[in-house]
């Protein structure tokens, strides 16, 4: 798959609606609740591209209520975009074509995951440090 044609031919008719999300917070909350009904709904379907979604939900959560700041808004951009086209019902392949949608869906988080890998490194470093600390002091907030 070629990473330009998937940026600008899938990705980009969403760019402008990410934004929208990243300037709305509770908008944003909508957005997430909503690609973690679609994720449990397809848990099964969605196979490996689950860890895959739940890493990228995380980050989104977290930057969400304010607890992780540290992601580059570029890599913030990519997080949203790809969560944008998971629950889009009109992205490249349909979703209610069995299987070839969720494929699809796969592929942009892997390739959404690939662009920002460094980013995801250093948030899953923060987010052990986070669980380690409140499992040693379970009243210490995020």
């Amino acid at each position: 798959m070629d990473i330009n044609k998937l940026t600008h031919n899938k990705l980009g008719p969403f760019q402008e609606i990410a934004k929208e999300y990243m300037n709305d917070k509770k908008k944003s909350i909508g957005l997430l609740n909503e690609a973690l009904r679609k994720a449990n709904t397809k848990r099964g379907a969605l196979g490996e591209a689950w860890e895959k979604f739940q890493l990228l939900f995380g980050v989104f959560k977290d930057w969400i209520n304010g607890n992780y700041k540290e992601m580059p808004t570029r890599s913030l951009l990519m997080i949203v975009l790809g969560i944008v086209y998971f629950v889009s019902p009109i992205d490249g392949v349909f979703d209610y074509i069995p299987f070839a949608g969720l494929v699809d869906d796969a592929a942009v988080a892997g390739f959404v995951i690939s662009q920002i890998s460094a980013d995801l490194e250093r948030y899953k470093l923060w987010k052990g440090q986070v669980e380690s600390a409140s499992r040693v002091n379970p009243d210490q907030k995020q």
